[in-house]
């Protein structure tokens, strides 16, 4: 078959993640692929065919550039997000992340134009895909509360851990006194519970370290609150570096309100550090029967007690981690509902 690929998304957070986990396992021999998005980031993908296009997925211009070539020349087209460009007249392969535009509007989206356009993307995406990845079976639940008619269409595929993850030697790494969060600071990522629980513990004992941008805080919390003692803001950080945060920490705490996976605190598990999780929905799902902490959301007296109380020795688990949590399996999955539709 002749795919094309949607390669946009390529370091755009954890969407990023996905597209790169489905190039990594992709049989370049067996099919045609047709990668579009930047020509430098997709040059390891040889013997695949590079389509030039670095516009932004995310903006209106992105909508209306994909190749209109992609129609002559490919069967079908993967999207790793919800996002249908306009002019796709071939089939179409979503993979759907969250609802969260539908389930906390009031703090995704900037007013009632923004969220009709959400919207509307999301039900045109339901409606134009021939199938549809969710990465949880919360998310596909979600599907199915807002888009019932279309629903049928959905199926679960776990996302997993990245090639980088997995072959990181964690030997020589010891353990400091440092708690990590890695994530975005939108609203829903819990940052606010975590900065009260933080100024709790006994002074000095931990330092909090959140990897990611300081700028565009946008959880309302005052300014003051980020200049907490103790609290460093890493910046993004590479791959290595990144990893190697998370293996010396004695904790990676993921306080979410809200999420269609959630990371971070699989790759703590694999990387041998203690992951402590609100208790939302989706966590007991994704690492049920994984040795994780949970606490209740949006309760930093329930989360400095997880801290204050917990053993940071973990059992990682990687054979049940591998079995469920593969990219190599989402992989599969995805090429097979692209056989059984074709």
């Amino acid at each position: 078959m002749k795919i094309a690929i949607d390669c946009r998304y390529l370091g755009k957070s954890g969407i990023g993640r996905v597209c790169r986990g489905i190039l990594d396992h992709l049989d370049y021999a067996a099919d045609e692929y047709y990668l579009v998005g930047n020509a430098a980031e997709l040059a390891p993908y040889s013997p695949a065919h590079i389509i030039e296009d670095e516009t932004d997925p995310f903006s209106a211009r992105g909508l209306f550039s994909i190749p209109a070539q992609l129609n002559r020349l490919c069967d079908c087209v993967v999207i790793p997000n919800f996002i249908i460009p306009f002019g796709i007249r071939i089939p179409v392969y979503t993979v759907m992340h969250d609802l969260i535009f539908l389930d906390l509007p009031q703090i995704t989206t900037r007013g009632k134009a923004d969220y009709l356009i959400k919207k509307t993307l999301l039900r045109r995406c339901l409606k134009k895909s021939v199938g549809i990845a969710c990465v949880s079976e919360f998310t596909r639940s979600r599907c199915e509360h807002y888009f019932s008619k279309d629903a049928g269409k959905c199926y679960v595929n776990h996302i997993g851990l990245s090639e980088h993850v997995l072959s990181f030697d964690t030997s020589g790494i010891r353990k400091t006194n440092t708690i990590v969060y890695v994530g975005n600071v939108k609203p829903h990522k819990g940052l606010k519970t975590l900065v009260g629980a933080y100024k709790r513990l006994p002074m000095g004992e931990y330092e909090l370290r959140i990897i990611g941008d300081k700028d565009g805080f946008l959880t309302g919390m005052d300014r003051s609150d980020l200049e907490t003692e103790g609290v460093v803001f890493t910046g993004r950080l590479g791959d290595e570096a990144l990893l190697r945060e998370i293996a010396q920490a004695k904790f990676l705490i993921q306080p979410s309100l809200y999420e269609g996976f959630g990371l971070p605190p699989l790759e703590a598990l694999w990387l041998g550090t203690r992951p402590i999780i609100s208790d939302i929905p989706v966590f007991h799902e994704v690492y049920d029967g994984l040795d994780v902490v949970f606490f209740k959301a949006e309760d930093d007296g329930s989360l400095q007690e997880a801290i204050l109380t917990s053993d940071p020795a973990v059992q990682s688990d990687r054979d049940l981690i591998q079995k469920k949590y593969d990219y190599a399996i989402f992989t599969k999955n995805l090429l097979e509902q692209i056989v059984r539709n074709g």
